[in-house]
């Protein structure tokens, strides 16, 4: 490989780490019922990107904008995020990438927390998602962008919570 060759492939992995990054904020920069996650997620996803999040519940394979709606709901009805969760972090670790050419592919680990809010006086549980996210990407006129990603979930834990005392 040539110098020329190595340093082109150091600013894909880069630019493909950020794009990982970015489904994250999307989701986490827009909590509650800030539903502004399409705004962050175009700079995600091809515009045909498909979603397989069926280990998690959902109808696989769906579009980004569906996958939204089914996380946030439609202005009529609260999403499966919006409706149980208050707030929600989701951390990605570092990928392990593979380049070749104009696509790529990638597996990144997931911890997902999400704080769960009471619901007809039945207390509040928190949720925790251990898994990752294999993604096929693609080169574009804007840059890397995720064409199919797969949610793989390894274990999830639900746990009540109560209010934690400041002293």
């Amino acid at each position: 490989m040539s110098t020329e060759q190595k340093v082109q492939y150091v600013l894909d992995r880069f630019d493909i780490q950020d794009v990982i990054t970015k489904y994250s904020f999307g989701q986490d920069l827009h909590q509650g019922t800030d539903n502004r996650v399409a705004d962050v997620w175009k700079d995600v996803f091809t515009p045909d990107a498909k979603l397989e999040y069926s280990a998690a519940g959902s109808p696989s394979p769906i579009s980004y904008p569906e996958m939204i709606r089914i996380m946030r709901g439609d202005g009529t009805k609260e999403g499966n995020m919006t409706g149980p969760f208050t707030n929600w972090q989701h951390l990605v670790g570092n990928p392990v990438v593979t380049i070749d050419g104009d696509t790529a592919k990638s597996r990144v680990d997931l911890w997902a927390t999400h704080k769960g809010k009471v619901i007809k006086n039945v207390p509040a549980y928190s949720l925790y998602v251990a898994g990752a996210f294999e993604d096929e990407l693609v080169r574009t006129g804007k840059g890397w962008r995720i064409r199919m990603r797969r949610l793989v979930i390894h274990f999830m834990d639900m746990h009540h919570t109560a209010p934690m005392p400041i002293a």
